[in-house]
């Protein structure tokens, strides 16, 4: 079995966070935080920056490893590794490589957090948790 990491963006900006806006087969609209795959040859946090460019057409600036989580998909391990991060440059439209199935970004607002299909679920109670302050742990565990 293959390891995978995983280094996803999340990015504040007053009471709203940057998500990537996806549409499935079915139609139905989610949301995921911005980021992707590290290249074997990559450093986590250019890795970060990369991907991070390419979905959103920002360029970011990681402050803080804030959450870790793990799983089993398609017969790989996958790590995940999310850092705080601040948007340093404007957005650069030629820049963008977006993932299948995504259709742009979206400032959500995260007061309302809870209410929004971000995925993975349980990042929302999370980030929401962090926003007001809240103490979690950095280890989140096993990703469903």
């Amino acid at each position: 079995m293959k390891i995978t990491n995983s280094i996803k963006a999340i990015i504040i900006d007053g009471a709203k966070i940057l998500c990537n806006k996806l549409v499935d087969e079915d139609g139905t609209v989610f949301y995921t935080l911005p980021g992707g795959k590290q290249e074997p040859d990559e450093l986590m946090l250019d890795a970060l920056i990369r991907e991070t460019k390419e979905e959103t057409g920002y360029t970011v600036s990681p402050k803080s490893l804030l959450f870790i989580r793990e799983g089993f998909k398609n017969e790989s391990h996958r790590i995940e590794f999310m850092f705080i991060c601040d948007i340093v440059s404007e957005y650069e439209e030629d820049k963008l490589v977006r993932d299948d199935y995504q259709v742009g970004t979206k400032w959500l607002s995260i007061d309302n957090i809870l209410h929004e299909d971000l995925r993975p679920a349980e990042m929302r109670n999370v980030i929401k948790r962090h926003f007001l302050g809240k103490p979690n742990e950095i280890y989140l565990g096993k990703m469903e």
